[in-house]
């Protein structure tokens, strides 16, 4: 007997079959389903002791922070209380052998803010000092602000470099003691910053 040729139809259906016989193999090769391995277990167990709330209890009143003193150390130490009057001094030409200690002080404890140095930025400093009756100086400002001509530095020099010397003239001038006087009164002190 001859085989008779295949028809697209038959092998649809047989390849149909076959399929399906392969899914039912490996359906009954799979190993069975197993139930969870543990189950919720509920025990009957006498209810805890319900503790009574305890009251409240106030916070102690806070105690007032005792402000630390926030002026800076200078790394040396002045050796002389200054004398008052010593910027008016200085302007005409006046001045005293003591007068040196303000120049002294503030070649010892200043810094040359890095901002500067990169900018390559020097100049000079008037700043303004309020000293208490008690010889510190309670606030600085500045009065002027004089940028200096420097070869080495193309073109203006930065507003944050000035601005930099500026904060640390203030800063050390801060630092400074002046002697007890009866009322406030004010000192106009320059410094001036170059590079060396």
């Amino acid at each position: 007997m001859k085989p008779s040729a295949a028809t697209p139809a038959s092998l649809k259906h047989n390849g149909l079959l076959l399929l399906i016989g392969c899914l039912l193999l490996a359906l009954m090769a799979a190993p069975a389903a197993r139930a969870q391995g543990s189950y919720n277990r509920w025990t009957a167990q006498p209810p805890a002791a319900i503790e009574p709330l305890q009251k409240k209890q106030r916070a102690p009143k806070p105690q007032p922070a005792v402000v630390p003193d926030t002026t800076e150390q200078p790394r040396v130490a002045q050796s002389k209380l200054l004398k008052r009057g010593l910027g008016s001094r200085m302007r005409q030409g006046q001045s005293l052998p003591e007068d040196s200690i303000s120049m002294v002080f503030f070649s010892q404890n200043s810094r040359y803010p890095s901002a500067a140095v990169q900018a390559r930025a020097e100049a000079k400093v008037v700043i303004r000092l309020q000293v208490a009756p008690d010889g510190r100086v309670s606030r600085t400002s500045v009065v002027t602000l004089t940028p200096a001509p420097n070869p080495y530095r193309d073109g203006p020099v930065p507003a944050p470099a000035l601005q930099a010397l500026a904060d640390e003239a203030q800063r050390v001038f801060r630092m400074l003691r002046f002697e007890p006087g009866p009322q406030t009164s004010e000192e106009d002190l320059s410094a001036n910053f170059s590079i060396q």
